[in-house]
């Protein structure tokens, strides 16, 4: 791990290894696997069942890196990176305008994929409605996880118990997101395998 010594304020290491944290990463990794497994089941390939396919796989993919950025934090190397930018352009002491401004246009970036997804894929959410609760619960994870990264949940003067209670919702938004997932991914293989014994 260290030659990510090269990047000054960032390194490869476990940013929540405490309970909370891993089991969460748990979760990211058990739903994904449900959902890859409900991708993998036998079906015939046309046109509507490799869509299905595909939204499980991304679906899965989505969970896994969730669950290996739980650990890794990459999004801290984003912080360092954009620190070192804002130094080098001489707009470091508007930094705080900046990561409002690029809160709000990732929160609106956000929630326009998460319209497009269920829009364009609405059959496959109508028919598995725990996975559109899943994936809305869990985009919502990360918009307040983004907001909390860029100072935004600070600068709304909370206090320490306050902030203790964001951690808490957001560690049961990301549990409680995975498992409708997984639930999703369950059901839908087990409703494919009965309507296609053997």
């Amino acid at each position: 791990m260290t030659h990510w010594a090269a990047i000054p304020g960032w390194q490869l290491q476990w940013d929540n290894p405490d309970f909370r944290g891993w089991s969460v990463v748990a979760a990211y990794i058990v739903a994904a696997g449900f959902c890859a497994r409900a991708a993998l089941a036998p079906r015939k390939m046309g046109a509507e069942e490799k869509r299905v396919s595909a939204i499980w796989w991304l679906l899965a993919w989505g969970l896994l890196f969730l669950g290996i950025n739980k650990q890794l934090s990459l999004q801290t190397l984003l912080i360092v990176l954009g620190r070192r930018a804002a130094l080098a352009g001489g707009w470091y002491e508007q930094r705080r305008l900046a990561q409002m401004i690029f809160s709000a246009i990732f929160a609106l970036a956000g929630l326009v994929a998460l319209w497009f997804l269920l829009a364009r894929f609405r059959q496959f959410f109508v028919r598995n409605p725990w996975a559109a609760i899943g994936l809305v619960v869990l985009v919502l994870f990360v918009l307040i996880r983004a907001a909390s990264i860029n100072h935004v949940i600070e600068r709304a003067g909370l206090e320490q118990d306050e902030e203790n209670d964001v951690k808490k919702w957001t560690w049961i938004l990301e549990i409680g997101g995975s498992a409708s997932l997984a639930l999703a991914a369950i059901k839908a293989r087990r409703e494919h395998d009965i309507a296609h014994p053997g």
